[in-house]
């Protein structure tokens, strides 16, 4: 379960409350993994995001999140204040290289990397080496991407939702090859290539690092329910939708377990009282 903060003071008073064990009516005890999606833009700087990660990794949350992006729509910098024209954001991967030095338990990935953005081989190196300066604690957030405008901003071809997701697969599947196969790597695809690819040093956790996948459409879960370990879904989703996800996977993973994280924003998604917070999370249960 996730919990989004929009400034600094909210996340570490709402840190501090938080337990991973909850009792509901009837005697029935829960236990449950939380973890923080941080802001990376506007008013939330390096300093902001190390000190609530610190809070957050002493206080034994299971996870850390950030977006992956160049830079987020206007209403994203309007409603904190910030000025739309200047829409800056910290890179993902860079930032979370840096907290995986300055922490010690909590686990480190982005919600999500859009991997039509990207050049999978060179990701590939990125998470792996993130992975081994965290010590093993890295969980890979994959998608297709959502913001055109982004996109368009920095030259990367958009396309329709569905090439978008066959390339996600395509680089995902090269990732995967050049993580786990011992000999070099090849491979020849409609949109990408490796050829005689070497790849040391390989990450830390075998086979590899968890494979989140973030969305909710038909191709995302059947993208899930073939390689993921967890899907990252949307914030606020209504409990029909979620239910009907965790229907969906439990019928074509194939047996596999697969994690489903919820995302409340705080405090209108999740609630400000212990006694909101408690009915929120039991519905999701």
């Amino acid at each position: 379960m996730l919990i989004s903060f929009r400034e600094r003071e909210s996340s570490i008073r709402l840190s501090k409350r938080l337990s991973n064990t909850w009792s509901f009516k009837g005697g029935r005890i829960l236990h449950l993994k939380f973890g923080v999606h941080l802001p990376t833009h506007g008013e939330y700087g390096y300093r902001e995001v190390l000190e609530v990660s610190l809070a957050a990794d002493e206080l034994g949350f299971n996870s850390l999140w950030v977006g992956d992006h160049f830079f987020l729509p206007r209403e994203f910098y309007e409603k904190t204040g910030w000025d739309p024209d200047k829409p800056n954001k910290l890179d993902a991967w860079t930032l979370l290289s840096a907290l995986a030095t300055q922490t010690k338990r909590i686990r480190l990935g982005a919600r999500v990397s859009p991997l039509p953005f990207y050049e999978p081989a060179k990701l590939a190196k990125i998470v792996a080496t993130v992975d081994i300066i965290s010590e093993g604690r890295v969980n890979f957030g994959v998608g297709a991407g959502w913001f055109r405008d982004e996109a368009v901003s920095y030259g990367v071809y958009w396309g329709r939702h569905e090439e978008r997701i066959s390339r996600m697969l395509e680089a995902l599947e090269i990732v995967l090859k050049l993580w786990v196969e011992e000999d070099k790597v090849t491979y020849i695809g409609k949109f990408y290539r490796v050829v005689e690819a070497p790849f040391w040093p390989k990450p830390i956790q075998k086979p590899h690092p968890p494979i989140w996948f973030g969305g909710s459409s038909n191709a995302i879960l059947k993208a899930t329910a073939k390689y993921g370990d967890g899907l990252l879904l949307l914030s606020n989703i209504p409990i029909k939708d979620f239910r009907r996800i965790a229907l969906c996977l439990a019928e074509t993973a194939g047996g596999r377990r697969i994690s489903l994280a919820p995302s409340f924003t705080y405090p209108d998604g999740l609630g400000e009282t212990p006694e909101e917070w408690l009915s929120n999370i039991e519905s999701y249960s």
